[in-house]
Formats: structure tokens, sequence, C-alpha cells
């Protein structure tokens, strides 16, 4: 077991002695995980976050500047954005945000981060976990970390449209930089990306944490010991330089970030089967080459508000690998969760609102399908998990949460690995026909769960005059429908094979890349056939 501050383990709660948030908190209840929060009240807490605003540190024009005077010291933000179109630049100051309350919150996993002078302390460290550093300064920071630790590697996946490398960084405790030496070490892999979309790029801040931890400073080698590491730190590199304030302005932090999609409005997170961009080419040629055991994908999510800050889940056993959903479900969840939870996190399933004007009607199941990441490891027999953090959670909290997230998945990974790797076995040498390609709701009423929500209401808009939702930062137990997509709604005969003329050189090409075997017909071939075409 790996050791926190003073020597306590990290997969566990930091001291007996020591308060933790909401502590004695029942386990996960069905698909509604369950837990308490303290209502929001006061100005700061012991983190200095406060609870009723977040501000963040903007450029702004001296004339928009002069007239926030008139607006009684909070900025509406859409005005500012014409504002600050019109006239000239001038200093960055404090800007409010228009937010719901943020909720309270001093876990002790802070205790993790280093503190700003520190020799090893990350560019975001250095800001107080507020700010996230520009593709060169982490590239640096890395290259200078990796130079001091015989534990770390740092390839090229490949490059941007716009010329940037894609880099990864290689953890192995024996030294294993290639994938036929970790092979051959034979520990299982796991690799984590972050900022497939740059505005949410929380597990690149953890992930430089953690490998400084995991190395240079020694206190969490236990979690090498027992399984490796490959981090892509900044997969959407273009996108991660489109860097702004106004990124995600429904957002808590980093003061700034880069942006949704790549330099020609591409996202990557809807590329993976069609693979048009090279960033996700890149990728999956990586995880065809590297061959991980558990492939990790870190977002940050928006929307309707509520009590959990890391959320996470797959696609479910009705899916294409039923073994690996089955472990994720029973050996992965379960530990995590508890993790988070002893470190004052709160941990949760994916929230999708059927209706995000009224939670009360229900969280919607969701089967990803090849084009997300998830989905993609679904089709391929490649456990892979969408992390979803909470958007209004302050920038610290969802670093912290991450950090534990990504800890607590190697701990796993390193004691339960072989029963993995044979679920992946099993789903690989299944080949279900027919072939399941999309999922409904099953009939009937669905199950209802416990849900963390936060209190909100209906309110006559100041601008629009229609109705908006407005959240109060009252924490409150819902009981809710779960709507989970557990029916088979198309299914196809698996066929003997697929036969794919050669003037569609584009086609067999990105086959290739998804590592699907193919024949070369050389002779010709004389067959029935079932021929489709797409219309317009």
């Amino acid at each position: 077991m790996g050791s926190g501050p003073g020597g306590r383990e990290l997969g566990r709660a930091p001291d007996p002695g020591l308060p933790v948030l909401a502590p004695g908190r029942d386990r996960r209840a069905a698909v509604g995980w369950r837990g308490t929060h303290p209502q929001a009240v006061g100005r700061a807490d012991a983190s200095g976050m406060q609870p009723h605003a977040t501000t963040r540190e903007v450029p702004i024009c001296a004339s928009a500047a002069k007239h926030l005077g008139n607006l009684g010291g909070v900025a509406v933000l859409p005005a500012l954005l014409l504002l600050v179109g019109s006239v000239g630049w001038a200093g960055p100051v404090e800007v409010e945000l228009i937010l719901p309350p943020a909720l309270p919150w001093s876990g002790q996993s802070l205790q993790l981060a280093l503190g700003k002078e520190e020799p090893w302390s990350t560019p975001c460290e250095k800001s107080g976990l507020l700010r996230t550093p520009r593709y060169p300064e982490t590239v640096a920071w890395l290259k200078k970390l990796v130079a001091a630790a015989p534990e770390l590697e740092m390839v090229s996946l490949g490059k941007s449209w716009e010329g940037r490398e894609i880099w990864m960084i290689v953890a192995s405790a024996d030294g294993a930089f290639t994938p036929e030496a970790l092979k051959k070490i034979g520990q299982p892999t796991l690799l984590v990306q972050a900022g497939i979309h740059s505005g949410e790029i929380d597990g690149k801040d953890a992930g430089m944490m953690l490998l400084r931890d995991m190395t240079v400073r020694g206190v969490r080698r236990d979690l090498l010991e027992g399984a490796n590491l490959l981090f892509v730190p900044i997969f959407s590199v273009d996108a991660h330089e489109r860097f702004s304030a106004y990124g995600r302005i429904n957002q808590r932090g980093p003061v700034e970030m880069g942006w949704r999609t790549n330099g020609r409005n591409l996202n990557l997170n809807r590329d993976y089967a069609k693979l048009d961009t090279p960033e996700m080419r890149a990728m999956v040629r990586a995880l065809d080459t590297w061959d991980p055991d558990l492939y990790v994908d870190v977002h940050v999510t928006d929307g309707t508000d509520y009590q959990y800050d890391v959320t996470w889940g797959a696609n479910g056993v009705q899916g294409w690998s039923p073994s690996i959903a089955a472990w994720l479900d029973s050996r992965f969840t379960p530990a995590v969760a508890e993790s988070l939870e002893s470190w004052g996190h709160f941990p949760g399933p994916l929230v999708f609102a059927v209706d995000p004007r009224d939670m009360l009607r229900g969280n919607a199941g969701w089967m990803a399908g090849p084009r997300y990441s998830h989905g993609y490891g679904d089709a391929r027999h490649l456990p892979a998990i969408l992390v979803e953090n909470h958007s209004l959670k302050p920038y610290p909290q969802r670093v912290m949460g991450t950090y534990l997230f990504v800890a607590e998945a190697m701990r796993v990974l390193g004691r339960h690995g072989p029963e993995l790797r044979e679920a992946i076995r099993r789903d690989r040498a299944r080949r279900a026909d027919p072939v399941p390609l999309s999922w409904k709701r099953s009939p009937g009423p669905p199950p209802l769960v416990e849900f963390l929500g936060v209190e909100q209401r209906l309110v006559p808009s100041a601008i629009s005059g229609a109705l908006r939702v407005e959240w109060t930062g009252k924490p409150v137990t819902l009981r809710i429908p779960f709507l989970a997509q557990e029916q088979v709604d198309l299914a196809v005969p698996r066929p003997a094979a697929y036969w794919i003329p050669p003037s569609w050189p584009e086609i067999i090409q990105r086959l290739r890349l998804h590592g699907i075997q193919m024949e070369p017909s050389r002779d010709g071939w004389t067959g029935d056939v079932r021929m489709f075409r797409l219309g317009e």
C-alpha cells in the first residue's frame, strides 16, 4: 500500500483521529451511489474556496472595468465579452462568475499537493492549483522530470496538423520503455489520457503530480511495483493552445484553458471509429501497439448541478464486452469509490439528466457507440472508462480527485490484473452472433435510485422573461428513476467476412489502423454477397 502524509495509506482514510468530510457514508446503492454533503454556508472554507461565488482572473478592457461599478460589482459575462471586443486592452481584473453557489469542500486530499516553493512542484501547484500550464511549459517540466527519473521515458505518438508532438510518458519500475519490454515483464498496464477536450484538463495536472510522486519523491513507488502507467498529458494538443479564460465559462477553473475542438474544429471524442484526425490515428495506433489492460479517458462534465465531484462509468454487461464490464462493476468501481470517499471526495455514477430542468425525471443510462472513447474500448474488448469530473466543483477539488482516481486505478490493476486479463480473453474469444448495434430502455417502470443532488427551482429570466433553472447550493437527497439502456434494439447476424473493393484504399487503411485483420485476395473470388448502398 502507498503512504499518504505522515505514512498514511493512500487507499484508506487519512487518519482515524482526523475528521473526514461526511464520515460513515453508505456505499453505492445500485446505480445511485449514496453519500451526504453539508449545506453550503459561510463565505469561505479552510481551503480558501468561496461557496457562494468564484472568481477568475481574465483580461478586460479599461472601459469595461470602469463600467463594472454600475453593475453592482457583478460582471454579466456575455455583456462583458461584447465590451472587450470594442475597445483596447488593459490589465487583468477579478471578475465574479455568474455560477450556482459552490458547495464547501476541504477534503484531506489537498494535503497530497506540494507547496508553491517546493523544488518539484508542478506549474499547477505553484499557482495554488488554480492555473494549468501551456503546452511548452508542460512539455519542459515533463522533460525535466524524465531526465531526473530512471523509471520514466517520454515518447511521441505522432504530430498534430499544426506540428505539435503528442507526448506519452511511459512509467515502469523496471525501466521497460517499449511495448515488447512491457509485455516481457508481465505487469498490467494502465493508459490514462487527458485533454481529449482540452478545456477539460484536470487529468494533465493530476497526472504530472502522480508521476513525480511515484519517482523523484518516492512516496507512491509501490504503485509502479504493481502496474505500469502510460500517461498522455495533452491529447488534443492544438486545441490545448486555443487558450483562453472563456473556453468554458460554466466551469470553476482553471483560470485559463484550451478548447474543445482542434484546429479544424473536429471533436476527437467523436473520431475513434472514422479516424479523420492525425491525433486520433496516433492514439489508435498506440492502443494497438502498446496494448494496455485498462484505458481511462478524463473529462469534465457540464449541465446540471449535483454533489458528486468525480463520476465515471463504462458500457454495461449488455454491451460487447460483458466479462470486462462485470470486472469493472465488481472490482474497480467499489475500490476506487471507497478510496475517494476516505479522502473527502464525492464519487458517483455518470450523470445524464433526462431533463436538466427537473432532475426528478431521472438519470439516463447510456451505451456509448464506437465513436466515443469508452464505446470504442467496449467494441474492441479493451477495458475503457469515461471519467467526468463535475465542472462546478473548484479546480483544486477536481485535480486532487483525479489524482486519487488514477492512483487507485493503478492499485486495483496491480492487485487484480490477472482477473481482468482473463475477462479480456473471454470477451475476445466470444464472437457474439447476432451482433448488437444499439440498445434501448426496457419496458416497464424504471428502478428508483438515490441521487445526491442540489436543490433547483425555475425562476423568470431577467433577460428573456422565460423560465430558467436556478440551483440554490442546498444539498438534497432524491429518489429518481434510472433509465438504463439494457435491451438490445438492433442486432445483425455476424457475417462470414466483409469484402472491400480495392477502389476504397482509405477504408482499407483505416481498418488496418484499427488493428483489424485482413487478407488480400490476389486471385479473385466468386460467391454470393449482400451489398448495401447509402443514399443521400
